[in-house]
């Protein structure tokens, strides 16, 4: 388990977000689940009240590594996005669809 991955889950429960964010930096639930247990019993997280809380240890642990999260890499900031690109074809190109295919 890397820091980077533990002070991510560490900073989700903070501000009580989703886990969107970790599915995003390619955590299954599998590994946020086997992290989270691991947070547990290293007492950085607690369960109060079917809630999962940070500890005083918690807080220390996140404020110290809060750097690690931060995404300095400008051109990681904006993904570009790949899957509505639509393929370019030649200038005299008739495009002749599926008959099949059409629905009405």
């Amino acid at each position: 388990m890397t820091k980077r991955k533990e002070t991510l889950i560490l900073n989700m429960i903070e501000d009580s977000g989703n886990i969107k964010r970790l599915l995003r930096e390619n955590l299954s639930y599998k590994e946020i689940s086997e992290i989270t247990n691991k947070l547990v019993e290293d007492e950085l997280l607690s369960y109060v009240e079917k809630k999962i809380i940070l500890t005083k240890k918690g807080k220390e642990v996140l404020s110290k590594n809060k750097l690690l999260i931060k995404e300095t890499n400008k051109e990681n900031w904006i993904q570009p996005e790949n899957i509505s690109r639509i393929k370019i074809y030649e200038r005299n190109f008739i495009y002749l669809p599926n008959q099949a295919e059409l629905d009405f």
